[in-house]
């Protein structure tokens, strides 16, 4: 694969799919409609659990990087979601823990004040 094929499938394909299952599916995961808080899902499995919020976090992406090391191995049944759906929601997993950073940045910063 060209760098030139690689740039269009990832502006044309990959960021399209992870935008629209961020955007879509992501609300009525997250409960966003309710708490504003795209984040929402992961501080509630945080306190039903003890875990922390990017530890929480964590775990559902686990689970896509094991079903993906699975399809690495030849050993992925497509039953329910095909490997690209697994991959996508994996990059997704990466920009919620990447968001959870930053909120605990910005949470840090206010208590050093």
């Amino acid at each position: 694969m060209t760098e030139k094929e690689l740039k269009s499938l990832i502006d044309k394909t990959i960021l399209p799919a992870c935008k629209g299952v961020l955007y879509g599916k992501g609300r009525a995961y997250s409960g966003v409609r309710k708490a504003k808080d795209c984040l929402a899902n992961f501080k509630r499995g945080a306190l039903l659990t003890g875990l922390k919020v990017e530890q929480v976090c964590f775990i559902y992406l686990a689970k896509h990087f094991d079903a993906i090391a699975s399809w690495t191995r030849g050993e992925y049944k497509d039953d329910t979601e095909g490997i690209e759906s697994r991959i996508i929601d994996a990059i997704n997993y990466l920009f919620l823990l990447y968001a959870i950073k930053i909120e605990k940045d910005k949470e840090n910063k206010k208590e050093k004040m």
